[in-house]
């Protein structure tokens, strides 16, 4: 049996010492996975990290029994927690659920998955600046598709009504208290729509089945938003050596984005599918190297996907680079690769499919995208960081 836990200081770089442990070193079998009650403290990327490790440690060696550092009585805070609802998902079918004190209470998590489930389906509020609509397409359609998303039919093929509720949702629930980002969401509220509709399009195009077609047994596929307040110091020692430092220490960002108390507001968005991933669904790999894939995933009209949605108003992750020119951060995490693009540094540039060097993507390990002892994850991550201007 392999016990692992997951403590509530759990951070990006924690999660990553767990996925080398457990992942890229170690066999594990008859897996115990504690997971906390709730975080000391959530940073940009962690909801990620954290999926990324739990899918991928699942799809190696089935998670017998999830136990969550909770009692029965406090499941209703523990739904307060972002990876809750996907994480209890993404096992139901196939683990045990135990609470700090060894009770079973997968009758209670029935419950709390319900209620959560019609919060999300109606839109209605969760505590917090954050949001966060999750598929599940393992179980009923009516107990697992969000219907501003998909329903029995497929996906929803209408920008303009992903627009209208991505708006209500920052509008009512993730800028709550900022009347000066509320203004400057009304200008960008058609491109984070976009995002929306784009990246969640994508994962119902790829995240559903593997390479063969074949629906994957245990299937999570979501969106989720978070509005951070950082002070502009303490976010370079949390982000210290990684990439998103340096995002943070360019001059655009010094002089237009710290307000009078030197804070940094900032826009979370994280699309996650717990599928095969970029590399293993594209269908023509014909010579290309797997960053060659990756980037052409990247190139307008390029998915992988042969379904054949009701319009193709989108133009696939092409589109997203655009929207964050000048401005935002991107980082794309599948198989054994995590890539970004910093497109402060890096501004976008209209790629030709058959020119995909030209195409500029970064090694997140500062590496050269070696992946000798790199064990493949299963899923694919898009995390997307967009700053706020301080209007000092």
């Amino acid at each position: 049996m392999t016990e692992i836990t997951i403590h509530k200081n759990i951070t990006p770089n924690k999660v990553e010492d767990l996925y080398k442990k457990y992942i890229n070193n170690q066999g594990v079998s008859n897996i115990h996975l504690k997971i906390p009650g709730s975080l000391n403290k959530y940073t940009f990327g962690l909801l990620g990290d954290l999926l990324k490790f739990i899918i991928t440690l699942n799809s190696k060696s089935k998670i017998q029994t999830l136990m969550l550092d909770v009692d029965n009585e406090n499941l209703i805070s523990f739904y307060d927690q972002e990876y809750a609802y996907p994480i209890i998902s993404l096992l139901w079918n196939t683990s045990n659920f135990t609470d700090k004190n060894n009770v079973n209470i997968k009758d209670s998590l029935r419950e709390k998955q319900n209620e959560f489930f019609i919060k999300m389906n109606s839109l209605a509020r969760i505590k917090g600046n954050k949001y966060i609509l999750t598929n599940t397409d393992h179980l009923s359609k009516n107990k697992g598709l969000i219907r501003l998303l998909e329903n029995p039919d497929g996906f929803n093929d209408d920008e303009d009504q992903i627009k209208y509720s991505v708006k209500k949702i920052f509008n009512e629930y993730v800028l709550t208290f900022n009347k000066s980002n509320k203004v400057e969401i009304e200008n960008l509220i058609e491109d984070i729509g976009a995002i929306v509709y784009e990246l969640t399009k994508n994962t119902y195009e790829w995240g559903k089945t593997d390479q063969n077609l074949i629906e994957i047994p245990a299937s999570i596929r979501g969106v989720y938003f978070r509005f951070h307040i950082n002070n502009s110091k303490k976010i370079l020692e949390e982000f210290e050596e990684t990439p998103i430092q340096s995002f943070f220490q360019h001059p655009f960002i010094l002089e237009n984005c710290i307000n009078d108390q030197n804070q940094i507001y900032y826009l979370e968005i994280l699309v996650f599918d717990s599928g095969v991933g970029f590399i293993d669904k594209f269908i023509q790999k014909e010579d290309l190297t797997d960053l060659e894939v990756i980037k052409k995933c990247l190139v307008k009209n390029q998915t992988s996907s042969t379904s054949n949605l009701k319009s193709k108003k989108g133009i696939g992750l092409d589109r997203i680079l655009n929207i964050l020119n000048k401005k935002g951060f991107v980082r794309i995490s599948t198989d054994k690769y995590c890539v970004y693009r910093d497109l402060i540094k890096d501004n976008y540039k209209p790629i030709d499919v058959e020119k995909l060097k030209d195409l500029k993507l970064e090694d997140w390990n500062n590496d050269n995208f070696k992946t000798d002892n790199i064990t493949k994850s299963r899923g694919s991550y898009i995390s997307i960081l967009y700053p706020f201007k301080s209007n000092r």
